[in-house]
């Protein structure tokens, strides 16, 4: 009788170990959620990151820039997905600038630090190193490079018909700028880059026709294009119309150095004439 009793007293008592492991992780997650809401409250991290969006979708790449490394600066718990995406909208805005050692360091420190589509982000990696020997002029790396990615992304027939018009390959040039311009259409660096290569055979007159085109295009190019007029009726020694252009065009671009010293010389030829 007396065991029974000290049995169910001993019953009575007994732990419940499952609700005792609910409670531990009811308050483990109240915890958790504690912390997480403290940090993201005393953070800026969000903040900026959603303003940096918005400016990089504005196409305001150099103040979006500034807003994502502030956030990527802000420090936040458990923020390792947040922190990829920044980096990602990082090196896509490096691209979109033009800046493309800082996008190609800012890959490789993509795929050495986050769970990533690694796929995707080494191809993005080859662009940016592609992109990067083009403006290093080395147009041998770069064109390699390149026609590894053409099919992706069809505006890099521009960049290497260039290059194979620097490595003085005319028939791979114009393949790759009519492949560009079947897609895009002519624009005003495509007219100075046949120009130019018309000037260097000594065809002016095919020359002169890509020059007023391209005058009449985008005026992205129009200082290049301005300069071959120059040195068209240069070449057709009406050395006063060439003096009057040259004159016209160092006015509206005074720090073109070239120009200026076309100028000069005309200038000494306008007045022997």
């Amino acid at each position: 009788m007396a065991n029974r009793r000290r049995h169910r007293r001993y019953k009575r008592y007994k732990l419940d170990y499952r609700k005792l492991i609910l409670f531990i992780v009811f308050c483990g997650a109240v915890l958790f959620a504690l912390i997480y809401g403290v940090s993201a409250l005393i953070s800026h991290k969000t903040e900026y990151y959603d303003e940096g969006l918005k400016l990089y979708e504005e196409s305001n790449y150099d103040e979006a820039l500034q807003k994502f490394e502030a956030a990527l600066s802000e420090s936040q718990l458990f923020s390792k997905d947040t922190d990829k995406n920044i980096m990602l909208y990082i090196a896509d805005t490096y691209m979109k600038q033009g800046n493309y050692e800082s996008a190609l360091l800012t890959y490789k420190d993509i795929l050495d630090n986050y769970r990533v589509n690694n796929k995707e982000v080494t191809s993005m990696m080859e662009l940016a190193d592609g992109l990067y020997c083009f403006d290093q002029g080395n147009y041998t790396s770069a064109v390699s490079i390149l026609e590894s990615k053409v099919d992706r992304w069809h505006e890099l027939y521009m960049y290497i018909g260039t290059c194979y018009a620097m490595l003085n390959n005319s028939d791979k040039m114009f393949e790759n700028y009519e492949a560009y311009v079947k897609e895009f259409g002519f624009n005003s660096y495509i007219y100075s880059q046949y120009a130019s290569y018309y000037i260097s055979i000594d065809d002016y007159e095919t020359a002169i026709g890509y020059i007023n085109n391209g005058l009449d295009s985008d005026k992205e190019y129009n200082a290049n294009l301005r300069l071959m007029e120059v040195a068209y009726y240069e070449h057709q020694h009406d050395y006063n119309k060439a003096y009057e252009l040259s004159k016209e065009l160092v006015e509206l671009y005074p720090d073109y150095e070239e120009a200026q010293r076309e100028y000069i010389f005309l200038s000494t030829r306008q007045t022997l004439e």
